[in-house]
């Protein structure tokens, strides 16, 4: 679908419901990725939870290697001290992050 995840609930009910009956969901991809937290730059602290927004049918896990400016989750400072050694490392394929939202946390 060409939006993101958490309108998959109104959009395809039926998908939603199957989701929620598994026990984790694994996405791969800086696509996949950009359409959890829908395209949009959170401050990179915030949670990858408060940035699913609706999207929490089950367990979530999403791999993925940033190529786009877009990420959530990380500590306080950790964008800015990695800009000190990479000033393109949101963008160049060489750092990856692995996120986690727990159905019911």
């Amino acid at each position: 679908m060409p939006y993101e995840f958490d309108r998959i609930k109104t959009l395809a009910p039926e998908l939603y419901k199957t989701l929620e009956e598994a026990s984790l969901v694994i996405f791969k991809g800086d696509l996949n990725y950009r359409k959890l937290v829908g395209d949009i730059n959170w401050p990179h602290e915030t949670s990858f939870k408060e940035a699913l927004k609706s999207f929490t049918p089950t367990t979530v896990v999403t791999l993925r290697t940033l190529k786009a400016d877009v990420v959530v989750g990380l500590e306080k400072g950790q964008a800015e001290k990695t800009a000190q050694v990479d000033s393109n490392w949101m963008v160049t394929g060489e750092y990856a992050v692995i996120d986690c939202y727990v159905k019911g946390s």
